[in-house]
This record gives structure tokens, sequence and C-alpha cells, in this order.
């Protein structure tokens, strides 16, 4: 198994996946020829990087104008409301990615007051007194910041 430190090392190994798959051979001058229409093939991974979604389906994500809506309804562009920990402060952001994939995680409920969060076990989470926590490591006096 190939351990990737960070995820720009897993996301480079893609890269060169996809390339090599597309390289079709040289033009007369040299030139690489490269066919970016074909399915790629399946790739499947086990490891210690997260491929998969790590909160529940049904999970409600805050939308910049208010709304709540489900983060499997959450697109590309869609503008969401988010905590910006180095500013300290609650802004407005574009959506740039969206994963809506099934992985093989074992999953938790964070159970608050008055709502509930169903996450990956590995899935971090922000605490003001011990920074990122995994879920399954969280404590009764870990505290959250909440938008």
């Amino acid at each position: 198994m190939q351990k990737f430190t960070e995820i720009g090392q897993f996301r480079q190994v893609i890269r060169e996946v996809k390339t090599n798959y597309d390289y079709r051979g040289e033009d007369k001058d040299g030139s690489p020829i490269y066919v970016h229409d074909q399915i790629y093939p399946t790739l499947t991974f086990r490891g210690t990087v997260k491929l998969h979604g790590c909160l529940d389906e049904n999970t409600l994500i805050l939308l910049a104008n208010g709304e709540e809506i489900k983060i499997s309804e959450i697109k590309i562009g869609t503008y969401v409301l988010s905590y910006n920990l180095e500013k300290k402060s609650v802004e407005v952001n574009k959506v740039l990615n969206v994963m809506n994939e099934v992985g093989e995680k074992e999953w938790c409920e964070l159970v608050f007051d008055s709502t509930s969060i169903i996450c990956t076990k590995d899935h971090k989470i922000w605490t003001k007194n011990r920074g990122y926590v995994e879920a399954a490591n969280l404590l009764s006096d870990d505290v959250f910041i909440c938008i």
C-alpha cells in the first residue's frame, strides 16, 4: 500500500494515471498526442487519504442567503457560509468542488443540544481548544464554532 502524507501527492498520482492513459504516442514532429474523450479506468484505493465524502448526504448546509439545503444537493457554484479561521469571521464562499461518492468508512453520530451530525470517524472537526480533531476523538469539553 502506498501512503500519501498530503492530498497533493495523491492528486498528483491521479493526474499521472490520467496523463498516461490519455497518451497515444507522438505525431510526425515528435509532439505528444493525447486523447481526452475516453472513460478512465476505475482506481480503487484504501488507506490514509480520505477519498470519499465525510458527511452524511442529509447533513444540512447553510447557504449565503440563510437557507439550508442537504449537502447532497450542493452544486459547484453554490454560495455557502463558512468560517474563516484566520480572520475569525463568517464569510461567503463559492463551492468549487463536490464529492458524491460512497466509501467504506466507519461512521459516527455527533449529538449536540439541538442537532446532530453524521460523519466519518476520521472527519476532522475544528475545536477552539484543541484545533482539528477527528470526530471519533472528540471530548465532551471540546468547544466548536457554530454559525
